[in-house]
């Protein structure tokens, strides 16, 4: 894959030639679509409400026949500081796709211009899996300090991922100087997130202006609640990203907006209503793995002041993903990494092999201004691993039974990179309701 040659300088912000703004498409990002074998596609541009821009993106299976075109829907959205900065976003969605397959696109406008031609792979097909899924994870990364980026763009680079999975907290912050670090940011993750699916939840860095940014941003998740089809932020309604579901192969993914359960109380009855629902829906036989993904954590070992967030969290969902057999949940908000065995009622049974319960992971330390949350109290009999290094996890489903999980540290403070530093097997011969193992 060497579409990093003249990636950045190919994606320049909107630039002023003259008299004339070139509305250039720019922090491309591609997520699985609400349907299947879709993939829907999100790029930011100039605004002027005196000129009409089109969202169109063109793809097809070669770089020179993109065949197949399709028109988006466009967004404006006004940041909710001093400058009431402006931009436009676009999605538009492509379809029909063929499951593993390499794809060609270019999104953009054919008067105000298009970007360049680029690929990605399409999502597989459900069991059985014809190769092993990958996915990269991690949460908490910055503008600045995001330790982990080069490692996992070269990882990308590498085509080492299907998918990435960003579990909350983007930029630190995406509203910081009137929207544009998180321009910056969005800048950062596209040499991945223009050919890898980057899938996201909110955290709470990301209240300001009521997760403005991070709705408007994250536009192209598909939105699938009837419990709650559209949210509204501080730019108005908009479709409902803040908790959504979506297969990828032989894994069912939730996603969950821990800050709810801190903002928003009048949601958290539609939240668990959705999520109750969409895991009762879910057929093991086709998709038997089923991972949950948010901010905060349910469970968290590193210092007191997790304990009352954890345990908020915890009454909500805990219950929920005991009743559905949820095999993982995933999430980021201390800046550390710890690696829970199967727990319920804060009681393990320290086994990876047939869990009778969820594993919990916290994978919150890519790098960002806040720096390293170091582990204050004793490593509790639940917990696994910990570590405060800076890094990113990897996630590899090779069938309907076998997980490997890894943690790989990338810490500058430590002049370690690209370690392996934890690794486990995560065995499940029956998935499903854990009452029924016990």
């Amino acid at each position: 894959m060497k579409f990093f040659i003249g990636f950045l300088t190919a994606f320049a912000s909107t630039a002023v030639n003259g008299d004339y703004t070139i509305y250039t498409p720019e922090q491309i990002h591609i997520a699985i679509g609400a349907k299947l074998n879709s993939m829907s596609v999100q790029w930011a541009a100039a605004h002027d409400d005196s000129v009409k821009i089109g969202s169109t993106v063109m793809w097809g299976l070669s770089s020179d026949n993109l065949d197949s075109t399709n028109e988006g829907e466009s967004a404006v959205f006004v940041d909710g500081g001093d400058e009431s900065y402006t931009q436009t976003h676009h999605v538009a969605v492509m379809t029909d796709l063929t499951p593993s397959t390499k794809y060609y696109y270019k999104v953009g406008d054919a008067l105000q211009g298009w970007s360049d031609v680029m690929h990605f792979k399409s999502a597989p097909a459900t069991k059985p899996i014809s190769e092993p899924l990958r996915f990269g994870i991690w949460g908490d990364m910055g503008s600045n300090n995001a330790q982990i980026l080069h490692s996992v763009q070269t990882e990308v680079q590498e085509d080492n991922f299907d998918m990435i999975l960003h579990v909350g907290d983007f930029a630190y912050n995406m509203d910081n100087d009137n929207g544009r670090n998180g321009d910056m940011f969005m800048k950062n993750i596209q040499p991945m997130a223009a050919h890898i699916p980057y899938m996201v939840d909110a955290g709470n860095h990301e209240v300001a202006y009521d997760f403005s940014h991070y709705t408007e941003r994250f536009r192209n998740m598909p939105a699938n609640s009837k419990e709650m089809p559209t949210v509204t932020s501080g730019n108005g309604e908009a479709p409902n990203n803040w908790f959504y579901s979506h297969d990828f192969g032989n894994v069912h993914f939730v996603a969950i907006d821990t800050e709810i359960y801190f903002n928003y109380p009048d949601m958290v009855a539609a939240q668990e209503a959705f999520v109750d629902a969409d895991l009762a829906k879910v057929d093991r036989t086709k998709t038997p793995w089923v991972i949950v993904h948010g901010h905060r954590p349910l469970y968290c070992s590193c210092d007191e002041d997790c304990d009352e967030a954890a345990q908020t969290v915890r009454d909500g969902m805990e219950e929920i993903f005991y009743k559905h057999g949820v095999d993982m949940y995933i999430c980021g908000h201390e800046h550390n990494y710890e690696r829970m065995y199967d727990v319920y009622k804060n009681e393990t049974s320290k086994t990876t092999v047939n869990p009778p319960a969820t594993t919990y992971v916290v994978t919150g330390d890519a790098g960002g201004p806040e720096d390293h949350e170091t582990f204050t109290r004793p490593q509790p009999d639940m917990a696994a691993f910990r570590t405060d290094a800076y890094g990113y996890s990897r996630m590899t489903i090779y069938n309907e039974t076998h997980l490997y999980w890894e943690q790989v540290e990338c810490d500058t403070d430590d002049h370690v990179q690209d370690k392996v530093i934890d690794e486990t097997w995560i065995v499940v011969e029956e998935h499903g309701p854990f009452a029924k193992k016990r």
